[in-house]
């Protein structure tokens, strides 16, 4: 019979934050400028200042920036997102049992890393620096692996890293959370208007829209973001409007050159993937997915009306969110900024991190019985023939060993348990069938997996000559496999 390791594969966890989530300091004084909010000033009458230089600090290039560790703030900037500090989810990886709190832990003592990044640059620098940091910490891990957790952008950064800097050899696993492979209209928005507010509605006094559209258009990685696979703009009369084709709304050539070259980054991107992918994504959120854009009188962009639906996480389309190429895609009804801290989300990333990995809990021992079941997955797609088998073993010998128990009748059922994350209650019929003894001691039959994607609980029935009748059981899961 398989068991399963004890120990998942040697592995250590990068994660890579989303958009605006690493905070940028100055080399010059140490000071933090995205974002420290405790340096808000009180009192009104300096607002201004305050602005001017924060705006000032974060124009692109500005060498005098530097990544300052992963957001442990919460941060609120539409119409971008509402993000969560990602601090809750080392917290809770520590609680998982990984070494995550680098206040408790030595730097080469940590098995979770978090990758702060100037999310303002090429995405493609953003993973060439990447490259380096996982290389440093694999020599704190000789033999390990990365796996890497990636919220948004930073999902960008990562699977460029893998594709086009040599990762896929040092990468294991890749977990997407409400990342992109095709933008969302939410770049194209603040592009086109800049950011409607900063923190408090009072600030629009200073005319953020404008000054923040200047400052963003300064941004290359910005640009990575407009979709480019599907039309997401249209005229008045419906016909779809090509940002690309004739990028007169950006003010100078060097934006427009940034543009062109955020859709070459995803035309050479592409949707491949190298390394085992988990797509999560949000959805039943109120998410922009598309706009009408109306032209003056000279034929020139005015404004977009943004249009909204719930097919996205409140800042990604779903369309985006669900990579095609992805071994498993996972929806939750949770929002873009806060799906690394979802608890639903946090339950089923620590079976995949840990619990799958555990010895079977389906075992039994009794003074004169000791019961082992374990089917040969954990998941079948449906149709797919379930192998099953059960080990019956009876009391001790004098030596302590225990002998094949003797004319045991073993059956199996298959129940129905639960529908899969986003899918319907299906609720099949019982599945039941009787297991053979092979060889002494060891019961081996087969079921056929339901039609319905779904969780199941097979349960081993044993009876055997003078014992009372025991029962155990294990979940599986029923799932149509990636195309």
């Amino acid at each position: 019979m398989s068991t399963k390791p004890s120990e998942p594969p040697a592995h250590f966890i990068v994660v890579v934050p989303g958009y605006m989530g690493s905070k940028l300091r100055s080399r010059r004084t140490g000071e933090i400028s995205w974002v420290d909010l405790r340096s808000v000033p009180k009192n009104p009458a300096t607002w201004g200042d305050w602005l001017e230089g924060l705006l000032r600090s974060l124009a692109y290039p500005n060498e005098d920036l530097e990544p300052a560790g992963v957001m442990d703030e919460v941060i609120f900037v539409p119409p971008w997102a509402k993000q969560e500090h990602y601090g809750r989810l080392f917290q809770a990886l520590e609680k998982m049992g990984y070494r995550a709190d680098p206040a408790l832990h030595a730097e080469r003592d940590l098995n979770v890393y978090g990758f702060a990044y100037d999310w303002r640059q090429d995405n493609a620098t953003s993973a060439q620096q990447l490259s380096a940091a996982i290389k440093r910490w694999r020599d704190y891990h000789p033999g390990a692996q990365a796996w890497i957790i990636a919220h948004s952008n930073g999902g960008m950064v990562a699977r460029w890293y893998i594709e086009k800097e040599g990762g896929q050899e040092y990468v294991g696993r890749l977990f997407l959370m409400g990342s992109p492979w095709d933008g969302t209209p939410k770049s194209m928005r603040m592009l086109f208007g800049g950011v409607d507010m900063l923190f408090r509605r009072r600030f629009n006094l200073f005319h953020i829209p404008q000054r923040s559209r200047d400052l963003v258009r300064s941004f290359p990685s910005l640009y990575q973001l407009v979709p480019c696979s599907r039309p997401f703009l249209h005229d008045t009369s419906g016909q779809p409007v090509d940002p690309f084709a004739n990028p007169q709304w950006l003010a100078n050539d060097a934006q427009r050159q940034l543009l062109l070259a955020g859709r070459r980054f995803n035309q050479e991107l592409g949707t491949n993937l190298s390394v085992e992918t988990l797509c999560f994504f949000g959805r039943k959120q109120a998410t922009t997915t598309s706009g009408i854009v109306h032209l003056d009188a000279g034929g020139r962009w005015e404004s977009i009306e943004w249009q909204a639906n719930e097919a996205g996480d409140g800042t990604l389309p779903e369309h985006s969110a669900v990579h095609p190429q992805a071994k498993q895609k996972l929806p939750f009804a949770v929002g873009h900024g806060d799906i690394y801290v979802s608890p639903a989300v946090l339950e089923f990333l620590e079976w995949q991190l840990l619990a799958q990995y555990e010895q079977p809990k389906a075992a039994l021992v009794t003074p004169t019985l000791q019961v082992l079941f374990e089917p040969e997955r954990d998941s079948y797609s449906p149709a797919e023939a379930i192998d099953l088998e059960v080990q019956v073993l009876g009391p001790p010998d004098k030596a302590g060993q225990r002998q094949p128990a003797k004319k045991a009748e073993v059956t199996v059922n298959l129940k129905w348990d639960g529908a899969l994350p986003g899918a319907e209650e299906a609720r099949p019929r019982l599945r039941r069938t009787s297991l053979v003894a092979e060889e002494p001691g060891q019961y081996r039959g087969q079921l056929r997996a339901p039609q319905a994607e779904g969780y199941y609980r097979l349960t081993a029935e044993v009876r055997a000559l003078g014992q009372a009748p025991v029962s155990l059981s294990e979940l599986i899961t029923v799932e149509e496999e990636t195309p």
